[in-house]
């Protein structure tokens, strides 16, 4: 069946501050994003965004869609983690990136999309979004819901409980009444590499919610060794990935946990990023 496409792009201009993405280029006034008529999913969202690196230090984004567009009528998610050890000459190329996101929307209302930046101030920042609407749902399976969580990471060997949602100070972290199984993970981390090291990092789910107990994965690596005299660094920008068909299954209504650490040796400061998908 024939996907439709919207888009939408804007700039942020402090951390923890939700901010409507209005523009598209040119198309200062595009108007409202609606979902076409006799769609009935929102079946996925390209997204990419950077910051201007005006600081040495680390951040993340997250993406909100709300609206009466919205079956369930909020729906929030990862979108990445940047950082860097060097406040000049930096440079990020972020690509865009296809997340499943396969919930039901009302045909004919209104979306309202917004981006925000979490971690520490990077600067300014630049987002963008395009959904993807279907007439049936994406082969991922429909998703009944999620929690979306952020955080920082300052030490090695430290377990954080990450518990806020940017400008959303205690956001919910019930799973959803209706649902079965922790489907997927969206997640992003990068640190400002302000320690030379090489250090893992780690997530571990539990809480109420997880029925097996406490699950860790291995989420990523990084290092850092100071540039030579003269020299610049590079940004270290991780696009937000994707750990699916994780297949746990969760009572539902009650408390999810999702924590993080990193091990190794200290590479500084970390922001983690992180949404689980129900179904």
């Amino acid at each position: 069946m024939p996907n439709l496409f919207r888009s939408r792009e804007g700039a942020l201009t402090d951390v923890n501050t939700k901010t409507q993405l209005t523009t598209l280029g040119s198309q200062t006034a595009p108007g409202p994003l609606l979902v076409p008529g006799g769609f009935s999913f929102l079946k996925a969202a390209y997204i990419s965004g950077v910051s201007s690196n005006e600081a040495a230090d680390q951040g993340g984004f997250l993406f909100r869609l709300e609206g009466p567009g919205i079956e369930r009528g909020v729906f929030n998610f990862a979108g990445g983690a940047f950082g860097t050890a060097v406040a000049t000459g930096t440079h990020s190329r972020v690509p865009s990136k296809r997340i499943p996101i396969n919930i039901t929307v009302r045909p004919g209302q209104e979306i309202l999309v917004f981006a925000e930046a979490v971690g520490d101030d990077m600067g300014t920042y630049q987002a963008g979004i395009t959904l993807e609407f279907g007439t049936e749902v994406g082969p991922e399976g429909i998703t009944l819901g999620e929690v979306t969580v952020e955080g920082d990471l300052t030490a090695v060997d430290t377990l954080v409980r990450l518990t806020a949602q940017g400008s959303v100070t205690a956001p919910s972290r019930l799973t959803p009444p209706d649902a079965k199984i922790l489907k997927r993970i969206f997640y992003s981390v990068s640190s400002d590499a302000a320690a030379d090291g090489e250090a893992s990092y780690i997530l571990r789910l539990g809480g109420d919610a997880i029925k097996g107990g406490e699950q860790t994965i291995i989420i990523g690596a990084e290092s850092w060794i100071d540039v030579a005299t003269g020299g610049d660094g590079m940004g270290v920008d991780m696009p937000v990935q994707m750990l699916d068909n994780l297949d746990l299954e969760i009572t539902p209504n009650e408390t999810l946990d999702i924590m993080a650490e990193m091990a190794g040796v200290d590479v500084g400061s970390s922001t983690v990023v992180a949404t689980a998908i129900f179904q």
